[in-house]
């Protein structure tokens, strides 16, 4: 009777909500134990779930007890070595009396993108990655004296082995230096696209000198050697340079130099904080902007707001949204923002921020990559025109000090260590740099239940979310957003929740990461503005819709590329193609007639003391 429990309760670890349930319940241990049982006796998922290992180990990695539990139980070693097997070999260890050969070198098929795909599974979440990368671990010491190195124990190594190959011990210890130098690449050009990810490898292992440095060392008389290794570095360094979504930076292709028929069309990157402009796309004319003082006055509420103003502003903004030239949205959400004051009772504490007095430097928290997030948000601004080009990171660098002290104020323990705020970065750009308003929207904000969904950071650890929960590493974006987009999807997009399943991918890490960076990356700038213009306007509930809307928008890609065992690889590094708003706010407006009402009492629900 026991085992068929624990049988049926794996099931709810392939949703996010069922993972909080299973957490809070102290059962997850156990159901991850099982489950690991069943795979080394090469069994179903469960006896109610034929397929879907990796598609469930995928959905638990996504919070950091769900990865301590797969560490306890051996699954994560198991995984380790039978990579670490397949990488040499081509397939699982044999027995002892079966002689192994060397397979051919065929990159990207059969062995090599299992290897691959198993390992981005448990890597493709941040808080795993990172869990996984801080863990005390002694890496196994390589000796260059020896013929053969010792296999790998854990993910870290790996990592060291297949990306950072910096000795020339690393290099004796891989069989096939060239398809395994490619091999780490592409892992790493996966994990990169994931701007947090970034932001962490930039600050504790240099990657852009460390490619770079790579590149020089590629180099025959000045000029580098054009090899698969060096296109694929130069793609990385593009994509860690500059932000941009489609029309806005051209990310070069992966280009085989024995299938190219010509000169490599691109100028290899190869200097410290100089990108080609071939890299560079030329941005559309940008409107002018609208007096923003003036659009505010037209719609700001008298004393008492009336169902007429909200229904004249609700119509406005969605009218705005509907344009792709409008430019007064900083306007719009400042009038919305200043009725929900008047209005409606304030949702959480309202953030207190403000300028960092000298005693209170040293209770700052350290945010990852700081210095080179703000620089990336203040060259994406200058290129776009939407702050001066003489515009220094210093300001916005300090606001995002302020704002993570203000956050930790709130916390249950106060972090040490936050990741960088990407959210801020895209509010200052909205405001043209002007710092004062910025910290004004988003002292606003804070108090909305809006800002609980839009800004990732926001509910960190918050002091009124239930300490098991906090525990978890869970938020409400993960277990209350992500899983309504879940639920969404497999009641009006089924053949994509198909696609999702069969490649071993959970959507609520591609929808995680879009809410967490704002969609930099992934879509231009209007896009974005329009993003946040709706959300602000309309409420939460227009996160889970519009994720629903790209998802709509990307179907056919989709399904081609899960045929083709690739859709985990394009959907994460490949940026959004021809998404307008406009094109979709009619398919959201339906989706809000028929599931609106769902979708507000599970956003509402925050599971509070």
């Amino acid at each position: 009777f026991e085992e068929v429990l624990v049988d049926n309760m794996l099931g709810f670890a392939s949703t996010p909500k069922g993972l909080l349930l299973l957490h809070e319940g102290s059962m997850l241990e156990q159901c991850i134990d099982y489950l690991y049982q069943r795979k080394c006796k090469k069994l179903q998922v469960s006896k109610t779930q034929k397929f879907g290992y990796g598609y469930m180990v995928s959905q638990i990695v996504g919070i950091p007890a769900g990865l301590q539990a797969l560490e306890s139980c051996g699954f994560i070693r198991q995984l380790s070595q039978n990579l670490w097997w397949l990488l040499e070999n081509g397939g699982p260890p044999a027995p002892v009396d079966v002689p192994v050969t060397q397979p051919p070198d065929p990159f990207f098929e059969g062995a090599s993108l299992k290897a691959m795909t198993s390992l981005l599974q448990v890597l493709i979440s941040y808080d795993s990655l990172y869990c996984i990368l801080t863990a005390p671990h002694t890496l196994v010491p390589l000796n260059e004296e020896l013929s053969r190195q010792p296999e790998p124990e854990e993910i870290q190594d790996i990592i060291q082995r297949i990306i950072f190959i910096d000795s020339s011990a690393k290099r004796q210890c891989l069989m096939n230096y060239e398809s395994m130098q490619i091999f780490g690449l592409r892992i790493l050009s996966v994990l990169l696209s994931c701007l947090d990810t970034l932001m962490y490898f930039q600050q504790h292992h240099d990657i852009v000198s460390y490619l770079l440095s790579c590149q020089h060392d590629a180099k025959l008389d000045d000029k580098i050697v054009l090899d698969d290794c060096t296109i694929e570095r130069n793609r990385i360094l593009v994509r860690c340079s500059i932000l941009g979504g489609y029309g806005e930076k051209v990310l070069p292709p992966r280009l085989s130099v024995e299938n190219m028929s010509d000169v490599y069309p691109f100028t290899l990157c190869d200097t410290p904080g100089v990108i080609p402009p071939c890299y560079i796309a030329t941005p559309s004319t940008t409107p002018e902007a609208k007096d923003d003082v003036k659009l505010s006055a037209m719609l700001i509420p008298d004393s008492a707001a009336s169902d007429s103003w909200l229904t004249k502003t609700r119509s406005f903004v969605l009218a705005a949204c509907r344009k792709s030239s409008f430019s007064g949205h900083v306007g719009l959400m400042e009038v919305v923002l200043k009725y929900h004051q008047q209005e409606t009772s304030p949702v959480f504490p309202v953030l207190s921020i403000e300028d960092v007095a000298e005693e209170e430097c040293s209770s700052i928290p350290s945010i990852t990559g700081l210095e080179y997030g703000c620089s990336m948000i203040v060259e994406y601004g200058i290129r776009l025109s939407l702050i001066p080009p003489t515009t220094d990171t210093k300001p916005l660098q300090n606001l995002c000090r302020c704002v993570s002290l203000a956050i930790t104020k709130q916390q249950h323990s106060p972090a040490k260590v936050m990741k960088f705020d990407w959210f801020v970065g895209v509010v200052y750009l909205l405001f043209g740099g002007h710092i004062d308003r910025a910290r004004s929207f988003l002292t606003s904000l804070s108090s909305t239940l809006t800002s609980g969904y839009i800004w990732s950071l926001r509910l960190l650890n918050y002091t009124a979310i239930k300490p098991e929960i906090a525990s978890s590493g869970l938020t409400i974006i993960h277990y209350n957003a992500c899983h309504c987009v879940e639920r969404l999807i497999q009641k009006c997009l089924p053949k994509v929740a198909c696609a999702f399943r069969l490649s071993g991918m959970s959507p609520t890490h591609l929808v995680k990461r879009w809410i967490t960076s704002c969609f930099l990356n992934t879509l231009p700038w209007s896009e974005i503005c329009n993003y946040v213009l709706l959300v602000v306007s309309e409420g939460p509930a227009y996160v889970c819709l519009y994720c629903v809307a790209l998802l709509k928008h990307l179907e056919m890609r989709l399904l081609q590329h899960s045929t083709q065992h690739t859709l985990l690889y394009n959907i994460l590094e490949e940026p959004i193609v021809g998404f307008m708003l406009t094109d979709h706010l009619d398919y959201m407006l339906q989706l809000e007639q028929s599931h609106g009402k769902m979708l507000r009492a599970d956003l509402q629900s925050l599971d509070v003391i």
